[in-house]
């Protein structure tokens, strides 16, 4: 009887050990195969865009053709224009855009990993520049995945002035102030800008995401196990999805494209009410399916 018992325990061991490796083993599977999908070098060919540069009146082809050749937007091709030397920043763009990228995806958590541009000697560098950026733009990246889902992340710009963001970087942290330079490690990226919206009002947007989503905890089921547009006051946990949404939905602006309990960076890169300011390592004809 006791053998028995005891033939019986170490089943329900080996079983346990097998489940584990299984799921060890499917999260490993799934991970491989999600990680090329995280950074997109252009597959057609790099033209000359030089003589769409000295036009004095840009049409819509020639804003779309500059757009898969330098990742640029309308917005941040006439600003960059404007300037005196906008021809030779605009061809720098086009040069990074085409560059192909040494990657590395490593751990930055229990269950999240991390694709990041590096140098031959596999350390993280800046991959590309970044389009002019103001207060209340919104970056989003691909580069983190856990367990297989591709969630990205999200922030959103509260000081140009000072190249600083506001982000939820990760579970058992709270919200922090970044430099926004750490984005152009990653190997895609994607600007966002409030369609027909004023500088005025994005500056409030931008300050009030600083002053009511700053030091808040990192909480993963936001919308879920507790209100996803709680009255400011009231905010008990975010996430960087979140942190990016919620300082526009209290301005009458809902950017989650899906309107789940859940936003996520991909349901804002999908927002109608954003228009791009700039993409790298992204497909700009699929922003993000």
């Amino acid at each position: 009887m006791r053998k028995k018992f005891i033939n019986i325990k170490y089943k329900k061991i080996f079983i346990t050990l097998l489940i584990i490796i299984a799921t060890a083993v499917g999260i490993s599977i799934a991970n491989l195969i999600i990680e090329p999908k995280g950074y997109y070098s252009p597959s057609y060919e790099k033209t000359d865009i030089s003589s769409i540069l000295d036009k004095d009146i840009l049409s819509e082809d020639d804003y779309k053709e500059l757009f898969y050749q330098t990742g640029l937007g309308k917005i941040a091709i006439d600003e960059i224009l404007d300037k005196g030397a906008g021809k030779e920043e605009v061809l720098k763009f086009q040069e990074l855009f085409f560059k192909k990228q040494n990657l590395s995806c490593d751990w930055i958590g229990i269950i999240t990993k991390q694709e990041s541009i590096v140098n031959e000697e596999g350390q993280p560098m800046y991959g590309f520049k970044l389009a002019p950026y103001k207060n209340g733009y919104v970056l989003v990246t691909k580069a983190t995945h856990s367990l297989g889902w591709r969630h990205g992340h999200a922030g959103i710009v509260t000081d140009a002035e000072n190249h600083e963001t506001l982000e939820a970087v990760i579970l058992g942290s709270n919200t922090a102030l970044q430099n926004i330079n750490k984005w152009r490690v990653y190997p895609s990226f994607i600007m966002l800008k409030l369609k027909d919206t004023s500088q005025e009002t994005l500056d409030e947007i931008a300050q009030f995401a600083k002053e009511h989503l700053h030091d808040i905890p990192y909480g993963l089921t936001v919308g879920l196990t507790s209100k996803k547009n709680p009255s400011p006051d009231k905010i008990k946990s975010t996430q960087c999805a979140h942190v990016a949404w919620y300082p526009f939905m209290q301005f009458g602006y809902d950017t989650d494209s899906d309107g789940s309990w859940l936003v996520t960076p991909k349901d804002i890169a999908n927002s109608q009410l954003f228009e791009i300011v700039q993409v790298y390592g992204i497909n700009p004809e699929k922003i993000w399916p």
